[in-house]
């Protein structure tokens, strides 16, 4: 069953991901019945009917397409729908409205000059009102910083936090507890909220119009243990998209709701039976409950053995990747549970495939006006599941499409150089033997080529094609698309491979690894069996989410390039980079 979502630009759009991911497919975008599936494809078949329902193991229904055969995990519409309201709850920011029960401006926040009164100030300094309709007057604070004792240490401790100072060097140099500093972190979270609710709702009449390359990547965090006799770390990943332009990373989710109470939620799918229905069907459906948690645990020792070995050549890689999600239970779902991860101590684990889902469809309610969209992705099978559901319109109608992108890792920076060197002499000798091209269309005429020689990989027979201008950043790039209906001709489809990159949204991790502390990429040692431990990390899941949310807007709007602007600014939203206490209401 489609379930109904009401955004925050009161778009209302039914969500339904369980059709066919194959863009190529006939059921691209046409859902399945629901009640009763097809036993066999049969001529004439209606719309819908052209599926049927298959086992997928571990209480996980797939979807069969009877039209190109391919199986897709079922998903909770709803669940997905829960998912992206608690994504997008922030844009739902308090509202003063007229406090008279019954009052037509009951739902008119101010200061809406068309149902208000401006009323002076009380002896606090705060703004009263009066409705015009009931006259009833009512006063709305201008101070954030209200009952705040020492808010003249908010932004230097907000700077000492994103230029990685330490949590025990910040209270030494503030002179502040670590209480305070978590009390504070809190604050800069609910302000930074307010200020990007209010800033980002234009972001929908910005993109309107444009042409729009968007960099998709994923990073994991690891929750340090805090008991002696459970050396387990609690490991949450967050999705994020960077427009590559601007820089301007439009959602940066972590797969882990704090509002969540597991022992409410565990005694609540317990007594509605949640435990004895399809993954798909349950009330609880995007939320890690504990049963399935330790069965992920115990079969996952079964899989390391399959998975292991390690990447060499970049197409080993690739196929390496396409190997790891065949042995998947649900493709969609990446999450790696093993023996040496537990469960979050306070709120609760959601499955990494609905935060996916959930991001994509609050991008598309921020680019739907877009003129042309074009997404970068790592090569994940839920990332592409995700996008290819949220913007199925837009594909069907040749205004999006979407690659994957695969990099070369583990190289040394003489290995790097080596690379990007060679790429330069090809690209002169090229060049001498088309003097009558210009640079760019001698770019093109090389990817070209390697669009030509593609290689494929995978069950899907996805074709890959190696870029022929690596950089520093990215020394070793392969690129395959995922929406090719061969309707572009050959200039058009090498100008669009050219611009295939993950570099904006890996900026902005590579940023979040250098400036946040409690955030650096721990290491794990064999003495350790996979375990990490690093004295600065986090101890509760809640102040990764706070941090990452904080870090996007400072990132965002106060942190300025080398050309002097913010990605802010380079989009269009502001015209000069915004103070950290104007990020925080002061």
């Amino acid at each position: 069953m489609e379930a109904l979502f009401t955004f925050p630009s009161s778009q209302t759009r039914a969500l339904q991901v369980n059709f066919c991911k194959n863009p190529r497919c006939q059921n691209f975008g046409v859902p399945a019945s629901g009640s009763k599936f097809a036993r066999r494809l049969k001529a004439g078949a209606l719309p819908g009917k052209d599926y049927r329902l298959a086992a997928g193991g571990a209480g996980l229904p797939l979807l069969k397409c009877l039209l190109c055969g391919e199986h897709l995990p079922l998903k909770s519409n709803l669940g997905i729908a829960e998912e992206l309201s608690r994504l997008t709850a922030h844009f739902q920011a308090v509202r003063h409205c007229c406090p008279t029960e019954g009052c037509s401006n009951s739902d008119i926040a101010t200061p809406d000059s068309s149902a208000y009164y401006r009323f002076g100030k009380t002896e606090g300094g705060s703004s009263r009102f009066q409705c015009k309709v009931c006259k009833k007057t009512f006063s709305v604070s201008n101070r954030s910083t209200l009952r705040q004792r020492e808010a003249r240490k908010n932004v230097p401790l907000l700077q000492s936090l994103v230029n990685k100072v330490p949590l025990a060097r910040a209270a030494e140099i503030h002179g502040i507890s670590f209480q305070t500093i978590y009390d504070k972190l809190d604050f800069f979270h609910r302000q930074v909220l307010s200020f990007t609710s209010r800033q980002e709702i234009r972001l929908r009449e910005l993109v309107n119009g444009t042409k729009r390359y968007i960099s998709v990547d994923r990073q994991d965090y690891a929750v340090n243990w805090t008991h002696r006799k459970d050396k387990r770390n609690v490991v949450l990943r967050a999705i994020g998209s960077a427009d590559l332009d601007s820089g301007f990373v439009f959602g940066m989710h972590l797969n882990f709701d704090g509002n969540q109470d597991a022992e409410s939620v565990e005694s609540d799918a317990l007594s509605i039976g949640d435990y004895g229905q399809a993954l798909p069907h349950r009330r609880y459906a995007r939320l890690w409950l504990k049963e399935d948690y330790d069965k992920a645990v115990a079969a996952s020792a079964a899989k390391a053995a399959k998975r292991a070995g390690s990447a060499g050549l970049l197409g080993d890689d690739i196929q390496q990747r396409y190997d790891e999600t065949g042995l998947r239970e649900d493709v969609e779902n990446s999450e790696r549970v093993s023996t040496e991860q537990r469960f979050p101590a306070k709120g609760m684990q959601v499955r990494s495939e609905y935060t996916m889902y959930a991001h994509f469809y609050e991008l598309h309610d921020i680019l739907r006006g877009a003129q042309k969209l074009r997404f970068f992705m790592d090569q994940e099978s839920g990332i592409r599941a995700a996008c290819l559901a949220a913007f199925q319109d837009e594909v069907t109608e040749r205004r999006a499409d979407a690659f994957f992108v695969r990099l070369g890792k583990e190289l040394t920076v003489d290995e790097k150089r080596k690379i990007v060197r060679a790429s330069r002499e090809l690209f002169a000798e090229k060049r001498g033997a088309n003097p009558g091209l210009t640079d760019f269309e001698v770019q093109v005429l090389m990817m070209k080529e390697q669009v030509a020689a593609s290689a494929e990989f995978g069950k899907w027979s996805d074709r890959w094609a190696l870029h022929p201008f690596p950089n520093q950043a990215e020394p070793q790039k392969a690129v395959c698309y995922l929406t090719d209906f061969g309707d572009y001709d050959e200039d058009h489809k090498a100008r669009l491979f050219l611009k295939a990159t993950l570099h904006p949204i890996d900026r902005f991790f590579m940023s979040i690894r250098r400036r946040l502390n409690m955030l650096k990429r721990p290491i794990g040692t064999a003495s350790k069996a996979g375990r990490t431990w690093y004295g600065y990390s986090a101890y509760q899941p809640a102040n990764i989410e706070k941090l990452l949310t904080v870090f996007r807007a400072y990132y965002n709007y106060c942190l300025p390039g080398a050309d002097g602007n913010t990605p802010a600014m380079r989009l269009g939203l502001m015209s000069r980079p915004v103070e950290p206490a104007e990020l925080l209401g002061m």
